[in-house]
């Protein structure tokens, strides 16, 4: 998921100064007769925040606002893509601004304040990211992003100039290593080895999909990469508006819990997840089919069961930091359960795999008793994290992760 953190009201306090410099920014696209939706987006940088929230917003105030103004920051700086813009609800206008106490109020709490004829959203990502699951459980639909016809055309002229028919069908891959986001060091946990996914990359593959890698460039290990596999990364590094195309029209993704699979999920594409960590902010929509990182205590090769890491509350945990605190670190599943659990999406995909409901509801049952208990305390409530998406019938859980008799004692 996008990265949680959460500032408080009171430490980002909205000054006259502050307010007087957002006018001037949507001031020039206020409409007459109708007050206009103004929500800073803070983490602009991030694709997964950069696509989610202006979904979010869509889907949570698009009835009831005919505009909709996104106030961040310079689209062209790296991490965030400009292109983006181009495929979100016609509602929304994006505004850019560097200024930074403007921006800072994307970080605040404070509710609908009403301007009169601009009305204020400040809430952080994680509020608003909450509110949005809350909604989706009782029922609401998520609404799509839309790619243009004109960056499909030109996605297809390059891709095919790089031997890849971009008529037929491919599947998107993502990894996150430590290269993202560099001198960041408390992510460690959300990434993962390449090298792991070599096998399941080649069952794809051997499918008749062909995959194209967006993320970082340069982690390919094999000297000659095969048939029907390109790194978009590498082909094309000034080009990242392709990645859009790639999330957009991929029969399925495969990845992490990083930001491309909210992407993928904004355009309506199902993802495998591969490597996730058990986090509250995750509510895989789409259908998608999740196995996890393994849980164990340091010096110790047992993996935790699921109960275990519940009542340890380590869902609540984000930061390597906090982890090793805690004295827990998290395993990489394997190549040989990435390559199984790849087996079963691509079952899913032809329409012949079928869950395990016995399991699939014990799994739910024991995050729903887990929400609730953490309903009452005080740490979950002041950090707006008394919600966990594992307790709610969405997405599946691979058999490589639920055929361990022991993970759900």
């Amino acid at each position: 998921m996008p990265d949680p953190g959460k500032s408080s009201p009171a430490a980002q306090p909205i000054t006259a100064e502050t307010l007087n410099r957002l006018a001037t920014l949507v001031i020039p696209h206020l409409t007459p007769g109708e007050p206009v939706l103004v929500y800073v987006l803070h983490q602009w940088r991030r694709i997964g925040h950069l696509t989610i929230e202006p979904q979010i917003l869509s889907t949570l105030y698009g009835e009831r606002y005919q505009k909709i103004v996104i106030v961040t920051g310079n689209l062209d700086l790296p991490g965030s893509n400009r292109a983006v813009a181009q495929c979100l609800d016609s509602r929304i206008t994006v505004v850019e601004t560097d200024w930074r106490d403007v921006l800072a109020l994307g970080t605040v709490d404070g509710g609908l304040i009403d301007l009169r004829h601009l009305h204020l959203l400040a809430m952080s990502a994680r509020s608003l990211i909450v509110a949005f699951w809350r909604a989706v459980v009782a029922g609401r639909r998520p609404r799509e992003l839309h790619l243009p016809d004109s960056l499909r055309e030109r996605a297809h002229d390059r891709l095919a100039a790089r031997g890849i028919d971009p008529t037929a069908p491919f599947a998107l891959f993502h990894t996150r290593t430590m290269q993202y986001l560099p001198g960041e060091t408390h992510h460690g946990h959300r990434t993962a080895s390449i090298g792991r996914y070599e096998p399941s990359i080649r069952r794809i593959l051997d499918a008749g999909y062909q995959v194209l890698r967006i993320g970082e460039p340069g982690l390919e290990a094999w000297e000659r990469s095969p048939d029907g596999y390109l790194s978009v990364a590498d082909a094309f590094p000034d080009d990242r508006w392709i990645d859009l195309f790639a999330c957009a029209e991929c029969a399925f993704a495969t990845a992490q819990n990083s930001g491309p699979i909210w992407v993928v999920a904004a355009f309506g594409r199902p993802s495998l997840r591969t490597n996730t960590p058990l986090e509250h902010l995750n509510l895989p929509y789409n259908d998608d089919l999740s196995m996890f990182k393994h849980y164990r205590r340091v010096g110790d090769d047992r993996h935790m069961t699921y109960s275990e890491i519940l009542d340890a509350r380590l869902p609540g945990v984000f930061r390597d930091a906090d982890f090793a605190e805690r004295g827990i670190e998290l395993a990489e599943n394997t190549a040989d359960e990435i390559d199984a659990a790849t087996a079963e999406m691509l079952a899913k995909m032809r329409g012949e795999w079928s869950a395990n409901v016995g399991r699939h509801e014990r799994f739910r049952a024991l995050g729903k008793a887990y929400e609730e208990a953490i309903q009452t305390e005080e740490w979950f409530v002041a950090e707006d994290l008394a919600f966990y998406g594992y307790g709610h019938p969405f997405g599946w859980i691979a058999d490589a992760t639920l055929k361990d008799d022991r993970f759900l004692e």
